[in-house]
């Protein structure tokens, strides 16, 4: 049995893109466009401009994006009234670089996708600073989103007893943000705790 290896070509120009490391996601060197590996698509990548000079190593962290939809039918918290019919829409940030441990993914998840970085400059290239590889496949993204979901309403006041919820999560895409690391990442843009 023989096995021939095809290189992995950019879906828009054709040009051969050299895979870098662990990375799921690699840049076509020739028109720049993102390509996610395990399923060789396009995807949508946007870069954030450091606003903040910090010590350490720059770099570039990339954050999984997806439009989140829940609805809670009801769910019964002790010591407070049960609710029914809330949930909402918005995109949840999930941090998918630099081998975060589980907490931090939570904690910076949590903070981006209550305070998004909406106003933020976006600018066309990396400018030769270093980005983290993509970690964390779109799939576990997705069960990651659930799971912040679910962390904010164990997280209100009260103890959940019980949950019935609908809950979707749909891939938008990759927002590289810029990070600065001496022992631990730190968000280089304002608001984020760098500042």
């Amino acid at each position: 049995m023989s096995i021939k290896l095809e290189p992995l070509k950019c879906p828009k120009c054709g040009s051969v893109i050299k895979a870098k490391g662990r990375d799921l996601v690699y840049q076509c060197e020739n028109c720049g466009t993102f390509v996610y590996a395990p399923t060789g698509e396009v995807i949508v990548a946007k870069i954030l401009d450091f606003e903040l000079q910090l010590p350490g190593k720059k770099y570039y962290m990339p954050f999984l994006t997806y439009y989140t939809k829940a609805i809670i039918y009801n769910e019964e918290v002790k010591g407070f009234m049960a609710k029914k019919g809330m949930g909402g829409e918005w995109i949840t940030y999930i941090p998918a670089g630099g081998s975060l441990p589980g907490e931090e993914i939570v904690r910076i998840s949590k903070m981006f996708t209550a305070n998004p970085p909406r106003d933020k400059n976006e600018i066309d290239s990396f400018r030769n600073v270093p980005r983290l590889p993509l970690e964390i496949k779109k799939e576990y993204g997705e069960k990651l989103a659930e799971f912040i979901f679910l962390s904010y309403e164990v997280d209100r006041p009260g103890i959940l007893q019980g949950i019935n919820y609908s809950f979707e999560a749909n891939f938008e895409g990759i927002v590289y943000v810029p990070v600065y690391y001496e022992r631990e990442y730190t968000i280089a843009l304002r608001g984020y705790g760098g500042d």
